[in-house]
């Protein structure tokens, strides 16, 4: 269970942020809102997911880490909240419900729920925390989504919220049991896992609404998500180390040049070579652009895994060999793409050329 969690964690978010920033530049405002929801989920997430990553690959444990997980839990609780409070935003622009008294009632349960999350008496970070005010601050967060699942479901034949009543449902279904009875029957837990896919099937939801089809800006896009990524993840490994007083070498050092060597700059020039190039080219491109990414995301993951347990102590070689398998596919789906990617752009090269060969005949 434990290795399945920090793969699945791991991949989690990765994908929720570079999906969020991929969005984040498309020319369509309800796109962007919808970015921010996704940025403010992954980032959010990574407060509460990041200490259980650590726990399962630390010989600490989860009671070496149980005031950050607590913590984590509070801030999730908040950015959770802002999620469905930036959707409900969303919901209103794209169907055109601009009844104020529902914006007052989402936006009075919103500041309810957070306020609740912030009250001392929950006891975050001490390891105790107050059983009745889960309770107390999850009616007001339950009730946004039940008010969210209802208006969603009204307005399901509109593209942009095709499926989210189904979601959404899914993912407080998930949610409040793990609430009520996690506590007394620990195995209900794994439903935050099944809560979590709910999650990035709406993220994913989003993605196909805004980007059906891959086109040669999308290149642009993916450059820069990889850009924002690189730096951050940048920025994570010199805090992280830092914090664990870490100065040896280490995967978590190869992260962010890998993303801005083979998302940042791969991307770029191939959006830069790849101008006047047919639809069908491009459609081409794209399909082997996907098994690129998918390629380059197993690897980040493998290295991401890696680079945590050699800065935060304990992993034994069943967990190490999963993470190197993880890690092997990814170079491997990678070669397989750049060669295919490569062998289209001569093609292209080759058939320009036959073509302009023509045309100067002709003339």
């Amino acid at each position: 269970m434990g290795v399945f969690e920090v793969i699945f964690d791991i991949s989690y978010l990765v994908l929720v942020l570079s999906f969020g920033l991929v969005l984040l530049v498309q020319n369509n405002k309800n796109a962007i809102i919808f970015a921010w929801m996704e940025i403010i989920l992954g980032i959010g997430d990574s407060f509460h997911l990041l200490p259980r990553i650590i726990s399962y690959l630390s010989p600490q444990g989860f009671g070496g880490h149980l005031w950050a997980l607590s913590w984590g839990k509070m801030v999730t609780s908040v950015t959770m909240t802002f999620f469905y409070l930036l959707y409900y935003f969303y919901y209103r622009r794209v169907s055109g419900d601009y009844d104020k008294r529902k914006m007052y009632i989402l936006i009075s349960l919103a500041l309810m729920r957070i306020g609740l999350s912030l009250m001392p008496q929950n006891g975050w970070g001490s390891g105790e925390e107050s059983y009745a005010f889960a309770i107390y601050r999850n009616i007001p967060f339950a009730l946004m989504g039940l008010m969210l699942i209802v208006w969603s479901y009204k307005n399901k034949s509109l593209p942009e919220l095709k499926a989210m009543w189904i979601l959404i449902s899914l993912s407080f279904i998930f949610y409040l049991p793990v609430v009520l009875f996690a506590d007394r029957y620990p195995l209900v837990g794994a439903l935050m896992i099944l809560k979590t896919l709910a999650y990035l099937f709406i993220v994913i939801r989003g993605l196909r609404t805004y980007m059906p089809k891959f086109t040669r800006k999308n290149l642009l896009d993916i450059s820069f998500s990889s850009l924002v990524m690189g730096l951050g993840l940048g920025a994570f490994y010199r805090e992280f180390t830092k914090f664990y007083n870490f100065t040896g070498p280490g995967h978590l050092s190869k992260v962010h040049p890998h993303i801005l060597i083979l998302g940042f700059v791969f991307s770029l020039f191939l959006y830069l070579i790849s101008k006047g190039y047919g639809l069908a080219s491009i459609k081409k491109l794209g399909g082997n652009i996907k098994i690129y990414l998918t390629g380059l995301y197993l690897s980040l993951i493998s290295m991401l895994a890696i680079g945590l347990w050699e800065v935060v102590g304990s992993l034994n070689s069943n967990y190490l060999r999963a993470f190197q398998a993880i890690g092997g596919l990814g170079h491997i789906i990678i070669a397989f793409a750049m060669v295919r990617i490569v062998l289209l752009l001569i093609k292209n090269d080759q058939e320009r050329e036959a073509h302009n060969e023509l045309s100067y005949k002709e003339a």
